[in-house]
């Protein structure tokens, strides 16, 4: 037996050694293994916030995102995978890797083409921008960075087409003007456009204006510009197009931040935040504004009742969203925004409050369906003063009070799916109702004379269908239809005699009407970097609360409401095609034709020295006909060029009113417009961005007697990085000190002269 204990001791001793080495083995073989490495551009550049998906043998995919240096790190289990890796503005890449014999893993993303770019607006539905059924531009964040404009209706104003009534920036213009247009379709208040923010209608609900500084510039991924009639996917203010603005996702940790300073005491200061941690997401941007402006009115003919147009506005968005998974996810947004102005004279001010919700939800089902719906909501109450001003400009005594309080809400649903590898179906519908009044009380004497409140109701619905259809390889058919149904109630018109009582009420009926808007285009592809387009549509506009039922004054031009107004309709049609010979160049044509039928339009009544009065009424029937053309070449390295070219021969075609309208142009429109940017981008050194743009003459007026003449400016960015985090810029607006016109009301009103600020980039990620 004491033979027997050493043997057994050593065999013990023997196993467990060798079941400490099987542990081992195995712990080794489970153990994760580090993978470190970074993403760079051809040039070596960081890429920021890309995100990197590893995937083995199908299984849930493990997910990365860089650093403001490009790193990135991640622990995976042995064995094989495939890393894609994407990132904004680049082409996406993939490639296998085996683990742990990889450690390290570089990766380099070449720019992606202007054909690869995936837009959603054109179609309700993502797609590549060589897909889609319309003459699509697109604005990204480093677009925005380089322009010197501070505004986003500057900014838009690279893009050929894009028009504002008036011509005038919002830095200065009344709210109430910044009605916009595309190709043509001619200017007003009221926007012959439909803009949006991520899907949400901007358009002011009771007069169609567009308040551009509600979304924080800091907070812009992109803005996307489908030009032409989109009223079969959009209804109601899609007459000449769509313009979304799209806000940054909150994909991962970042801080952003930019402040200036310039002439004219010109002060801004714009934030981005956001963070992501499991499934919840959070992002604020703000930002605050203030000018002192300058004089809007010619200087030869300026007195002491005129004052600087200045302004400022404040605006702040919270969003929250939680995803449940890539294919899940629920969101909902608060923004706040106010702004406060001087337009132009003593006792001429106006300033507006705004509140707005939204919150939505979006799924997909396993039949591979995607779903989304928004809901949203606004408040708003506007005040502005009128005053009549003196021949010789020296005084000015108030003549009316305005204060307009409106109300609404909508919501929107869409469905989309993949049929047959050939069928992308999309149908949805969509509501939005508004309450508004405008209530005013006219002074005659430094008295009250008269109070009048107009307003009422509208309710606007829609429902649409859509089928993009891949015939082949080469062919690729889009037919869409939308159902539209407005109906106007609750309005009335009542004046209050405040020196005897006596009150004088007016009610409207009520009234329904619809409209059907059908689009058909067909695209082909010879080659795979030639695509050629065809589109024949019908597309309308209802005539807004403010439109109906407000006048309003500006100089010497009184415009009167008109509550039998109906829809403008317009039928239209297009061909084009774009050329990408290379990764680098990309080049877009378009000969477009439109007619519209019934287009508002402010009638001349009279023409006296002191008053012009002019009505709002339906026209008759006009016609905008022209090309547009754009190129982006990247030409070097570091250089790229962007240019844009509009000839629009828009006229009235029939005016049974008033005959000698027939064949005058369009009011608001010139005939030629040019665009060109320059851009030299080191990302070590210096980036500098040169913008031109040019117009032609064009008409303030009906009967073209208040021509506003031809006009070139440029503006000029320069930025350059001094440590990680932070950059330097100087941006300079009309650099030669352009003198132009922008209102003739018949007194001459200017455009914006030299504006020059500098200031600091913060970016923390």
């Amino acid at each position: 037996m004491k033979h027997l204990y050493p043997r057994i001791s050593t065999a013990v001793i023997s196993l467990l050694s060798l079941l400490v080495c099987v542990v081992g083995v195995a712990a080794q073989t489970t153990t994760e293994a580090a993978l470190t490495g970074r993403v760079t551009d051809s040039r070596g550049a960081a890429i920021g916030g890309a995100q990197l998906s590893f995937t083995a043998n199908k299984q849930s995919a493990i997910s990365a995102t860089t650093d403001a240096e490009g790193r990135y790190a991640v622990k995976l289990l042995p064995g094989d995978y495939e890393v894609r890796v994407t990132a904004t503005g680049f082409a996406a890449q993939a490639q296998r890797l085996s683990v742990p014999s990889t450690a390290t893993l570089d990766l380099t993303l070449e720019p992606a083409s202007l054909a690869d770019t995936v837009t959603v607006t054109p179609a309700r539905a993502e797609i590549r921008l060589s897909d889609a059924p319309a003459s699509v531009s697109v604005l990204d964040a480093k677009d925005i960075s380089r322009a010197a404009a501070q505004t986003v209706d500057d900014l838009l104003r690279q893009v050929p087409g894009f028009s504002i009534f008036r011509r005038s920036s919002s830095v200065v213009a009344n709210p109430t003007t910044q009605g916009v247009s595309l190709r043509g379709a001619g200017a007003t208040g009221a926007s012959r456009t439909l803009v949006m923010s991520d899907g949400v209608p901007l358009n002011d609900a009771f007069g169609g204006w567009v308040y551009w500084d509600r979304v924080p510039r800091l907070a812009v991924d992109r803005v996307e510009i489908v030009r032409g009639g989109s009223s079969d996917l959009y209804g109601s203010d899609a007459l000449s197009g769509v313009i979304n603005v799209l806000t940054r996702p909150p994909s991962h940790r970042i801080v952003n931040v930019e402040s200036s300073y310039g002439n004219r005491d010109t002060a801004d200061v714009t934030f981005f935040a956001a963070d992501r941690w499991r499934g919840f997401s959070a992002a604020v941007s703000g930002e605050a504004f203030r000018t002192d402006g300058y004089f809007i009115i010619a200087p030869e003919i300026k007195g002491t009742a005129d004052a600087r147009a200045a302004s400022q506005h404040r605006a702040l968005t919270l969003r929250l969203a939680y995803d449940w998974s890539n294919d899940a996810s629920v969101f909902a947004r608060g923004t706040l925004f106010d702004e406060d102005r001087k337009n132009g004279t003593v006792l001429q001010l106006n300033d507006t409050a705004n509140e707005s919700l939204a919150t939505g939800v979006r799924f997909k089902t396993p039949d591979g369906s995607n779903w989304n719906l928004t809901l949203f909501a606004n408040q708003q109450r506007y005040h502005q003063t009128f005053s009549t001003v003196a021949a010789n400009r020296n005084s000015e005594a108030l003549n009316r009070l305005q204060f307009v309080p409106s109300r609404d809400a909508g919501v929107s649903a869409s469905w989309s799916r993949l049929s047959l590898a050939r069928h992308l179906l999309v149908a949805g519908f969509d509501v939005r109702g508004v309450r508004g009044r405008s209530d005013e009380t006219a002074i005659a004497n430094n008295r009250a004379t008269t109070f009048v409140s107009a307003g009422g109701r509208q309710r606007r619905a829609g429902f649409f269908v859509q089928d993009l259809v891949n015939i082949s390889a080469r062919w690729q058919l889009s037919v869409n239809a939308r159902y539209d149904n407005w109906r106007d109630s609750a309005a009335s018109s009542v004046t209050r005699n405040l020196t005897t009582n006596a009150v004088t009420p007016r009610f409207f009926p009520a009234r329904s009407l619809d409209a059907f808007s059908p689009r058909l285009s067909l695209i082909f592809r010879p080659q795979e970097n030639v695509s050629l387009r065809a589109s024949a549509y019908r597309a309308f506009r209802a005539p807004t609360l403010n439109e109906l039922y407000r006048g309003f004054r500006v100089g010497d031009t009184q415009t009167l409401a008109n509550e039998k107004l109906v829809a403008e309709r317009l039928t239209g049609g297009e061909v084009g095609g774009s050329w990408n010979p290379s990764r680098n160049v990309t080049t877009r044509l378009t000969a477009y034709w439109t007619e519209t039928v019934n287009p508002v339009s402010n009638f001349t009544l009279t023409v006296t020295p002191t008053l012009i009065t002019r009505e709002r009424r339906n026209l008759g029937r006009t016609r905008s006909r022209g090309i547009e053309a754009e190129t982006d070449f990247q030409f070097a390295r570091y250089w790229q060029i962007t240019a844009g070219y509009l000839f629009a021969d828009a006229t009235v075609r029939r005016a049974p009113q008033d005959r000698t309208l027939e064949g005058l142009l369009i009011p608001q429109v010139p005939r030629h417009q040019f665009t060109l940017q320059t851009v030299y981008a080191h990302p070590r050194y210096v980036t500098a961005a040169m913008q031109f743009r040019a117009s032609g003459r064009q008409f303030d007026d009906d009967q073209n007697r208040l021509p506003l003449g031809s006009f070139a400016v440029i503006d000029l960015t320069v930025a350059k990085p001094f440590a990680r985090y932070l950059e330097a810029f100087l941006a300079v607006q009309n650099v030669l000190d352009e003198r132009y016109s922008v209102g003739r009301t018949p007194l001459e009103t200017l455009g914006m002269p030299r504006m020059i600020r500098g200031g600091l980039r913060l970016r923390f990620e």
